[in-house]
């Protein structure tokens, strides 16, 4: 008996299960229906966000490209590039009333092509404006250049002679320290003094006469037992000195080899430095795929030499001395 009440279940189970499997089709069909309703009404919207996505990528990508060009426009500056071509005009130094020559230094400075993530970068470099915002002049600690060869070791008997281009008015001080101990003389010229044998200005580099006009800065020869040789701290105009903005400065020893010790930002009698208030402003803009940036740059002590003016500035013909750059605005898209 218990046999057939199994069987009898069994059946009913049985039958049942076809049943609800009969009523699950058409509930499946209907939730087909409205799931693919409902994705095709979502279609529309899923593709603006892909769109979406896909220009954010993409100005980013244009953003990142223009932000490259920029920073590669700054490097050359840190490495001493005029990063606009400027016409510097400056005189002999000279006796008020006597006769002197007047020189005209033009630089060049080739704007980098820079490709990143397929997008060509447009860089303009521009002086600011004389009613647009600056920040405040500032006095700065300047290298000399102390790894150049010359410089880094001066032989007995010469100099080391370089030039600045961007100087304005205020204090200019030099120190000097070297080892050993031993005679040495600085000296500071408003202008470019001139060669007598070449009738042109001294080149920068090694200097093996020391110039004939007189300096608005000369220590004369530091005795022998001193390792540091340090100018007075003067007041200088490139409006009333006719230098305008361009200063020489030569180190001299007088009979024994001397190893120049490195510049320091410290104002130390034991550091190598030039204190002075130099720099050049400029505004680089760059723009990649529809994307510009504007951005104000200070560069500090600015162009100088060497390398000498007319070999021009190159990548591979860089400047003595490490620039300061300074972006003081960036204005992104």
């Amino acid at each position: 008996m218990n046999g057939r009440i199994v069987r009898k279940m069994s059946g009913v189970s049985f039958q049942k299960a076809r049943g609800e499997r009969g009523q699950l089709l058409p509930l499946a069909i209907i939730l087909l229906s409205v799931g693919a309703l409902i994705v095709t009404g979502l279609l529309p919207y899923v593709s603006v966000m892909l769109q979406s996505g896909y220009q954010e990528r993409e100005l980013a990508m244009a953003r990142y490209t223009a932000e490259a060009g920029i920073n590669r426009v700054v490097a050359d500056m840190v490495r001493g590039a005029d990063a606009y071509p400027t016409t510097y005009t400056t005189t002999q130094p000279h006796i008020g009333g006597g006769s002197y020559q007047t020189f005209t230094i033009t630089t060049s400075y080739t704007i980098p092509s820079v490709t990143v993530n397929d997008y060509a970068t447009s860089i303009q470099i521009s002086l600011p404006t004389q009613s647009q915002a600056k920040p405040a002049s500032q006095q700065n600690y300047v290298d000399p250049g102390v790894t150049h060869p010359y410089l880094a070791t001066i032989q007995g008997g010469y100099a080391y002679l370089m030039r600045l281009y961007n100087v304005k008015a205020g204090i200019l001080q030099v120190n000097w320290a070297y080892s050993p101990q031993g005679n040495t003389r600085i000296g500071v010229w408003a202008g470019m003094p001139v060669d007598k044998s070449t009738n042109a200005p001294f080149p920068p580099g090694q200097l093996a006469q020391w110039p004939q006009e007189s300096p608005i800065l000369d220590t004369g020869f530091a005795p022998s037992n001193v390792d540091y040789n340090r100018t007075g701290a003067i007041v200088v105009d490139p409006a009333t000195d006719g230098s305008g903005g361009v200063y020489t400065i030569a180190f001299n020893a007088k009979t024994s080899n001397l190893a120049t010790l490195p510049f320091q930002p410290s104002g130390g009698l034991h550091d190598t430095w030039i204190y002075v208030k130099a720099y050049k402003d400029y505004i680089i803009t760059a723009t990649a795929g529809g994307v510009s940036i504007s951005t104000y740059v200070r560069q500090s002590p600015g162009f100088s030499e060497p390398p000498v003016w007319t070999t021009g500035w190159a990548v591979n013909n860089p400047g003595w001395i490490t620039n300061g750059v300074y972006v003081y605005t960036w204005s992104p898209p």
